[in-house]
């Protein structure tokens, strides 16, 4: 998992790759199989049941970065530099979770939760291209397949809650700052204290979100 951390790109060059080239194939992918295919069951949108949440939920690790700030070399003021770099990692999540927890989660919605969890966390996997990587060991890629079906369980039953891409991708964006953020050359140990902190926030707000629909559902 140390790609990351080997790149030495310019800032907007990686901007460019990592939300056009990558998470923002997968949005496109699901928007071209949605005009081909029609709504396949549609569930989930960008905003959800309450918009509100979900943008405030998108803005809680952008906020956390930029309070922390990114100290950057080229020239950027580090709580503007932080803001711009979380904000780009929540784009790179929402990519995804349009694809895999939007579009696809919604064509397997015949098929029982347990189905739709594995084969959405094996296509994640082999989308991430990670078995073509020659330095990994077979351990290695069996614990990222699972990492990612886990994760893949637990990202289906937040947007089917919340009904909304944006608070799953608020979630997501979590690990890309644990991890993404090494191609921006944040230390290892801030990155993770920085995800820490917007992953307790954004536990919060899910609570809430999930109480009061518990609430209104019990009148």
């Amino acid at each position: 998992m140390d790609f990351y951390d080997r790149m030495d790109w310019p800032f907007l060059q990686t901007v460019a790759v990592a939300v056009l080239l990558l998470g923002g194939s997968i949005a496109v992918a699901a928007f071209m199989s949605w005009m081909i295919f029609g709504p396949q069951n549609r569930t989930s949108s960008l905003f959800g049941a309450k918009p509100v949440l979900a943008v405030l939920m998108a803005i809680v690790p952008i906020s956390v970065v930029a309070v922390v700030g990114y100290e950057n070399d080229f020239g950027m003021n580090p709580h503007l530099a932080g803001a711009a770099m979380a904000g780009l990692l929540v784009l790179y999540a929402l990519g995804e979770e349009i694809g895999w927890r939007g579009y696809m989660n919604d064509a397997l919605s015949p098929a029982p939760y347990i189905v739709r969890g594995l084969l959405i966390g094996v296509a994640w996997w082999a989308w991430h291209f990670w078995f073509l990587d020659e330095g990994s060991t077979m351990q290695e890629q069996i614990q990222l397949l699972a990492i990612l079906t886990a994760t893949s369980f637990l990202f289906i039953s937040i947007v089917g809650m919340s009904r909304s891409w944006l608070s799953v991708a608020a979630f997501h964006s979590v690990a890309h700052i644990g991890i993404l953020a090494g191609a921006f050359d944040v230390p290892t140990n801030k990155r993770l204290w920085m995800g820490g902190i917007a992953l307790v926030i954004l536990i919060a707000i899910h609570s809430y979100w999930q109480h009061g629909d518990k609430k209104a559902a019990s009148r």
